[in-house]
């Protein structure tokens, strides 16, 4: 089992680096040095990996061996970098407490190791023909326990202190969750809404501020969020716009008529 582990971790590892160029280096540097922030801050002894996947789905997913796979709908729709901590925040407590120990990881793991090839073809072109041929499966679907997805909301909070931000942004980010899967017609799904319900989440989270120490506030570069934001919102377009997909925040762009339609023919 643990040689099984060694390599999975491995692949995983060499399939991120050459398969996820997407966003360029600035973006994933910066995910990457906001997690490594946030996890010496939890005061683990794990080595992390963070890296960002193109996908709107608001989706995150921590693997075995402390690597983090967050995707570009996170970021999407973040409105600060505090929000975009609180996800990473929550997989970061579910990596410290093995969490994957009760999981089927492998099948998450192979499911991520197939997308890979869909984010080096031609972007958006490319993740849509993967996508509709049924060739690649659901990525990272969270299926940790009731009890494992409360303690990590607990923990995540309380990293969030730590790091110097407002936990009160994990109940923002729950809220932003709610009004996507309320504009999609849904009531759960992505990785912030395995189980229980988003909505019984945040009103959780919500009980647990008030005992909470005030965070010492540190200076955040909030402009460099905004600008990564605005790249992946820029990219968001041109994805919506190729499949005809929705996209955090916005409706799916209306069909491009080529031919004039027919004028009506009255009776």
């Amino acid at each position: 089992m643990a040689g099984a582990l060694q390599v999975g971790h491995l692949m995983l590892q060499q399939a991120l680096a050459a398969g996820m160029p997407w966003g360029g280096a600035r973006l994933n540097e910066y995910v990457n040095r906001l997690g490594q922030n946030l996890a010496r801050s939890s005061g683990s002894q794990q080595n992390f990996t963070f890296y960002v996947l193109y996908n709107p789905d608001v989706n995150a997913q921590a693997f075995p061996g402390g690597f983090v796979v967050v995707n570009s709908g996170v970021i999407s729709t973040a409105e600060n970098e505090a929000e975009l901590a609180s996800v990473l925040s929550h997989e970061i407590a579910h990596v410290n407490a093995c969490d994957w120990r009760t999981s089927p990881w492998k099948t998450n793991l192979f499911e991520l190791l197939a997308m890979v090839p869909a984010v080096a073809l031609a972007g958006p072109i490319g993740i849509a023909l993967t996508s509709a041929s049924g060739w690649v499966a659901p990525v990272a679907r969270a299926r940790f326990s009731r009890s494992a997805e409360r303690r990590a909301d607990r923990v995540a909070v309380q990293y969030l202190v730590r790091a110097g931000y407002d936990p009160r942004a994990a109940v923002s980010m729950f809220a932003r969750l709610e009004e996507e899967q309320s504009a999609q017609g849904v009531e759960s799904g992505g990785a912030l809404a395995t189980h229980p319900r988003v909505s019984d989440r945040r009103k959780n989270v919500e009980k647990l501020l008030p005992p909470l120490p005030p965070p010492e506030f540190v200076p955040h570069d909030e402009a460099e969020f905004l600008s990564v934001r605005r790249d992946v919102r820029d990219y968001d377009e041109v994805y919506s716009r190729a499949v005809g997909a929705r996209v955090p925040g916005r409706e799916p762009p209306p069909p491009v008529l080529t031919h004039r339609p027919p004028e009506a023919t009255l009776p």
